[in-house]
């Protein structure tokens, strides 16, 4: 979802457990490399915000108590401060490596805990953006202190959920060490997370941590992240696209058809003008022998300039009809770029309007102004001519925008325009 301009602050949370056997083995595993349990769990979750957003440089947030001393241990007051940890996850490493990464960022930062939050923020000048928190919009925290169950005579306390879920940040990730295993809190911004994608998100993290567990020391790339049916729908069911489609009929036929059934129908309207099948498909016709007699048939490219108008459905029709394709030229185009596309084609004629044709720029193209010369077109006849084209042969050329320099021509053949209208009209009602 985009990001709203200001932040509702709307929220809302997803609870899950992560079992004794799963948080004993990455446990040992902390213990194995001189960490914590929440340096294990840092990196695993940072591996997940890489994998899910693309990233190397993930940056998490973590508060942190601010009681380093022991005669504040007992104090009352508000202590905590922020910490940002940053994590290089480029390279691919192993999950040992990375986990030696988390942990060194993570006891930098620990050796400078006492600066704010504020301060730091302060002295880095972010672009301030009241959509995000700066420096960092994810948090992880974990509480490995046992909360004591208030005790009062003759009452029973016990916790209870509020209504409503503040979203300080986008996602907060808060988890608990309980009887031997983890219970988690995802608080997600509903503005730009719906439950789904968030259900989705903590099965990637309990997958992942399921990897690390099995082998820490594959790259991180490699522990899976999809579950079975995910990988069959991204790799078999999405990609399920084959179809039978008219492999063996030109896009101009497929039209003449249409137009044989439904004469009277409209085929196009713009600004107050339309023109029905029957009509289009004759002028498409005349317009087709006009070509003809000056030498346009199979594999013949046909610059097509002119602005938006009844007279360009015609000039596209008319063109295929001859058995030529068309090459489209705007008339907004610098006048280098137009030379250039129509000398690298080889346009053998150029169809355009009188009021275009006196901006085009000189080339050895013949003109065809449907404007002009309609009294030439409108005496050829209204039944399609034979073109002698088949579905390999081409149907338009496509220039690209040049970004390497030069624009370069794609030929595209109607077989392939075919495949697309095919696509196209079925997801028609």
């Amino acid at each position: 979802r985009p990001r709203p301009a200001v932040p509702s602050f709307r929220g809302a949370v997803h609870r899950f457990t992560v079992d004794a056997t799963c948080t004993a083995a990455l446990s040992k595993l902390a213990r194995a490399e001189g960490a914590t349990l929440f340096i294990v769990l840092l990196a695993a979750f940072d591996m997940l915000l890489s994998r899910w957003s693309g990233q190397d440089d993930v940056v998490v947030g973590t508060p942190i108590a601010g009681r380093t001393r022991a005669e504040t241990e007992t104090l009352i007051g508000f202590f905590v401060n922020m910490l940002a940890l940053r994590t290089d996850l480029s390279g691919s490493p192993s999950f040992r490596d990375l986990l030696r990464r988390v942990k060194a960022a993570a006891l930098d930062a620990y050796a400078h805990q006492e600066l704010p939050f504020e301060k730091l923020v302060e002295a880095l000048h972010p672009v301030r953006d009241l959509s995000r928190e700066p420096i960092f919009q994810v948090v992880f925290a974990l509480q490995n202190v046992p909360q004591q169950a208030g005790r009062m005579a003759g009452l029973t306390i016990a916790p209870f959920e509020t209504g409503a879920v503040a979203a300080k940040f986008d996602l907060e990730l808060s988890m608990v060490e309980v009887d031997g295993g983890l219970s988690a809190s995802l608080v997600y911004a509903t503005d730009l997370f719906d439950a789904r994608t968030i259900a989705r998100l903590v099965e990637h993290f309990m997958r992942l941590l399921d990897g690390i567990v099995a082998a820490p020391d594959r790259p991180v790339r490699e522990l899976a992240l999809l579950s079975e049916a995910e990988q069959r729908q991204l790799i078999v069911d999405w990609n399920a696209t084959a179809a039978s489609y008219p492999q063996d009929v030109c896009l101009h036929e497929l039209f003449a058809e249409h137009a044989a059934r439904r004469p009277d129908a409209v085929a196009v309207v713009l600004e107050g003008q339309e023109l029905c099948y029957g009509e289009l498909d004759r002028r498409a016709n005349q317009l087709a022998h006009h070509l003809q007699r000056l030498g346009v048939g199979p594999d013949v490219i046909v610059g097509l300039c002119m602005e938006r108008s009844l007279d360009m459905v015609i000039g596209v029709l008319g063109i295929l009809k001859a058995g030529g394709a068309y090459l489209p030229l705007d008339p907004r185009y610098p006048t280098e770029r137009l030379a250039y596309m129509l000398g690298d084609a080889k346009v053998l004629v150029l169809l355009t309007q009188q009021a275009v044709a006196e901006r085009l720029p000189a080339s050895s193209a013949r003109l065809v102004r449907l404007d002009a010369d309609r009294q030439a077109i409108v005496a050829q006849p209204e039944t399609a001519p034979a073109s002698g084209v088949d579905a390999d042969h081409l149907a338009y050329v496509i220039y690209t925008s040049g970004s390497t320099g030069k624009p370069k021509g794609v030929m595209i053949s109607h077989r392939g325009i075919m495949n697309l209208a095919d696509a196209q009209l079925s997801q028609l009602p």
